[in-house]
């Protein structure tokens, strides 16, 4: 299944230049149709989604470790 760059930023919360870079950086397979927009694979986006979200949430998890120890 492929998504549009719109339904993929509506879909995951990101903003459409994210996408484009993300496409351009070979981190999301996509092609363009015979329009010339981006047809992003939703398997693509759901990898790269999961780890972004692992990233956020393990960067929360540091600060607050930071937090804690400081206030030791």
């Amino acid at each position: 299944m492929e998504l549009t760059t719109s339904q993929a930023v509506q879909a995951y919360g990101v903003f459409p230049n994210v996408l484009h870079r993300m496409i351009l950086m070979g981190r999301l397979q996509a092609r363009r149709d015979e329009r010339g927009h981006w047809l992003i694979s939703k398997e693509s986006l759901e990898r790269w989604n999961s780890r972004r979200v692992r990233r956020a949430r393990n960067s929360q998890q540091e600060v607050s470790a930071e937090l804690t120890e400081s206030h030791v």
